[in-house]
C-alpha cells in the first residue's frame, strides 16, 4: 500500500518536473537598429521572418525596434547598416564575437541586400530577416559556427536564396540544440545594460556572387 502511494507521488513529481522543463523555453530579445533608413515596412516584416525561423526550432525570441526595447533578460543588438567601410561588398553582415565565444551585437550591411533583391524575386525584407537570423546565429553558436548546410552557410548563392524565397532556409537540429544550451547556459547569465561585448573576432556571411 504504501509503495504504491510513493510510487504514485514519485510518478507526479516527475510528470511535474517533466512539464517545468518542457515549459522552459529559452527567451531573447533582439534590439534592432534601423541606421541604414530602411522602410518601415521592410524592418518589420524581416523581424518578423527571423522570429518564425528561431519559432521553428522550438527557440522564442522577440525582435524589437530600439525605441520599442522593452527588453529583459538576455539581449542581442541588431544594427542595420548602409554598408560596411573595411569589409567587402558582397558581405551581407557581421557579429562581434569575444574570445570567450560570447558576443551581443551583429551588423547587417542593407546595400548589398537591397541590390540582390533588386536583381532576384526576392522581396528584400525576406533577405533581411535571414540575414538577421544568421548573424544572431553567430552570437548563439560563437565562434567558428558557419556550416557546410541550411541558413548558417558562409556563402549564399541560388540555391540558398531559392530556400529564402521557400522559407525553408534555417538551423538543423544540433544547431538548435546547441543554442538552447547556450541560452539556458553562459547566457543565462547575461544581462544587458545598453553595452556591448569586446570585439576579438568578426563571423560573416555573404552574398552570391554578382
Amino acid at each position: 500500500m504504501f509503495r504504491s502511494v510513493s510510487m504514485m507521488i514519485l510518478s507526479l513529481a516527475l510528470c511535474s518536473w517533466d512539464k517545468a522543463v518542457a515549459q522552459r523555453k529559452p527567451q531573447l530579445t533582439v534590439i534592432v537598429y534601423n541606421d541604414a533608413g530602411v522602410p518601415e515596412r521592410v524592418v518589420k516584416q524581416a523581424m518578423g521572418i527571423a522570429e518564425r525561423i528561431y519559432r521553428k526550432v522550438g527557440i522564442e525570441i522577440a525582435c524589437r525596434e530600439h525605441d520599442d526595447s522593452d527588453a529583459e533578460g538576455t539581449a542581442f543588438f541588431v544594427r542595420i547598416v548602409p554598408n560596411s567601410f573595411n569589409l567587402p561588398r558582397e558581405d551581407f553582415g557581421v557579429a562581434f564575437v569575444g574570445s570567450d565565444g560570447l558576443g551581443v551585437q551583429a551588423d547587417v550591411f542593407y546595400s548589398g541586400i537591397r541590390q540582390v533583391a533588386q536583381s532576384s524575386s526576392l522581396d528584400a525584407a525576406e533577405i533581411l530577416g535571414h540575414v538577421i537570423a544568421h548573424e544572431v546565429g553567430h552570437l548563439l553558436l560563437g565562434s567558428n559556427s558557419h556550416s557546410a548546410l541550411g541558413i548558417m552557410q558562409a556563402h549564399w548563392a541560388i540555391g540558398q536564396l531559392r530556400e529564402v524565397s521557400m522559407g525553408t532556409l534555417g538551423f538543423d537540429k544540433q544547431q538548435s540544440e546547441n543554442i538552447r544550451a547556450r541560452l539556458l547556459g553562459p547566457y543565462a547569465a547575461v544581462r544587458v545594460t545598453g553595452k556591448t561585448a569586446g570585439i576579438s573576432s568578426l563571423t560573416k556571411a555573404s552574398s552570391p556572387p554578382m
